[in-house]
């Protein structure tokens, strides 16, 4: 991936992340490389909005982004990983 952010078709800075995310969460916005772009200023709440994951889902996650835990405020940088945990208990 390259280090350096993108030229959208507008003229607009666009950053590419790499996303993971369950598989029951609609994938549509993410490439076969598994990157989403999104605006060179966007945080992980722009990324929820841009991958349409409704708001009670979007609590039930615990979000990381380059394998550290974030929150919605967290600013996200060309070539970063996030990762959306399912906590799950069982017995």
């Amino acid at each position: 991936m390259d280090e350096d952010p993108q030229q959208s078709i507008d003229g607009e800075i666009t950053i590419k992340v790499k996303v993971y995310i369950p598989a029951f969460v609609n994938h549509e916005q993410i490439d076969q490389q598994g990157n989403v772009a999104l605006d060179a200023n966007a945080n992980l709440a722009d990324l929820f909005h841009h991958l349409e994951i409704p708001l009670p889902l979007r609590l039930s996650f615990l979000y990381m982004v380059n394998y550290e835990q974030a929150n919605w405020n967290t600013p996200l940088h060309d070539g970063d990983i996030v990762t959306f945990i399912i906590p799950i208990s069982g017995g």
